[in-house]
């Protein structure tokens, strides 16, 4: 009985032993880390890009730029995005294109909140 509990230790610990050899040298699959794919892909702090569909049932609680944009409420939107080189960057990497921004809004830690179509 021994015997056996100690063979099973012993692969136990050979097992995590490989497990943590792998872990510590893999190989980024498709751009993502393990990290990534356990906990979501982190992008720029501080912004939030929250998308306005026309459906959408969260819409009434988004602020009335955002739902009807102006032409002049979207350019200073968009002025703004282009303007802050941190916003511009945490939006391209997100794959949301100035010209799809319809309002910017400044949260109450400083961060932005960024609506686009």
């Amino acid at each position: 009985m021994m015997k056996k509990l100690v063979l099973a230790a012993a692969l136990a610990a050979a097992t995590v032993g490989g497990v943590s050899a792998q872990a510590a040298t893999y190989v980024e699959a498709g751009g993502w880390t393990p990290r990534e794919i356990l906990f979501g892909k982190q992008y720029n702090g501080n912004v939030t890009a929250i998308r306005v569909d026309r459906g959408s049932f969260e819409r009434h609680t988004y602020p009335q730029q955002a739902i009807y944009p102006t032409g002049n409420s979207m350019r200073l939107a968009q002025a703004m995005v282009t303007e802050d080189p941190s916003l511009s960057a945490a939006l391209e990497v997100r794959g949301i294109a100035p010209h799809n921004v319809l309002w910017v809004q400044t949260a109450f830690n400083g961060g932005k909140v960024v609506y686009y179509r």
